[in-house]
């Protein structure tokens, strides 16, 4: 009740208003109804191994030739938006720009996604992990984006959340490189504790993070929980980049 009356105290001396376009909003929301309808969703047709969009008509599952010779360490992966427009710009000011209250907005658009058939199993049996920053990189940000998303879905979804990785090496930007350079990068690069093992024992996992590009740190991180006893692990995104 106390949280519920601070917010719309500070309503009331800042009026809220959506991040995109800068309208007026009730309390609670930072996008508004017809910024949120021009986002570009992630829809069928798309591979369901790495989780890429294809145009045309494809009414089977399918996996795209990125992956027929890739064999990942997670089941799956999937995004809740393209890597465009007004769902880019919300990544950028959040990450980049500190806009840390936009991870509420940014994790109600990853509950379309998690609708998906093949989460079931992880709705009852499953942990959500966030991709790790190493210490440094977070230091300097302040905050770990993939952390932030992950608490406040897990508060969404009561799916619990766990920082079970953490991130040893403190690895090259991955942006400018190819998925060989990336993976060479990476390795390892993620461990865990025994503590944390103990808690992942028989769990499925879905790792957090908020873009998904080559698919390599996700990867690499489904590496190190299937190690350590996880029973499967998929990849839920905001972008797929």
């Amino acid at each position: 009740m106390l949280k519920k009356t601070v917010s719309r105290i500070l309503d009331l001396i800042y009026p809220p208003s959506c991040h995109l376009c800068e309208c007026s909003l009730i309390a609670g929301s930072h996008l508004c109804d017809t910024c949120r309808h021009e986002l570009s969703p992630i829809e069928p047709p798309f591979c369901t191994r790495c989780g890429e969009s294809y145009d045309g008509q494809i009414n089977t599952p399918f996996t795209c030739p990125n992956c027929h010779q890739l064999d990942f360490h997670f089941d799956f992966a999937i995004a809740a938006l393209h890597s465009d427009g007004g769902g880019k710009e919300l990544i950028h000011d959040f990450k980049y720009m500190r806009q840390i209250h936009l991870a509420a907005e940014l994790a109600k658009l990853m509950n379309t996604p998690l609708k998906d058939s093949r989460f079931r199993p992880y709705l009852t049996n499953g942990l959500l992990v966030p991709v790790p920053l190493h210490w440094m990189r977070q230091r300097k940000r302040r905050f770990n984006q993939a952390e932030e998303i992950c608490k406040k879905l897990s508060a969404q979804t009561n799916i619990p959340h766990l920082s079970a990785l953490k991130r040893i090496r403190n690895t090259q930007t991955q942006t400018r490189h190819n998925r060989a350079k990336r993976l060479e990068n990476l390795k390892s690069a993620f461990s865990m504790t025994m503590r944390m093992k103990a808690r992942i024992q028989g769990k499925h996992i879905i790792l957090i993070d908020d873009v998904f590009t080559t698919g390599s740190t996700a990867n690499e991180c489904a590496k190190i929980l299937m190690q350590n006893g996880a029973q499967k692990t998929a990849v839920l995104t905001v972008l797929r980049g």
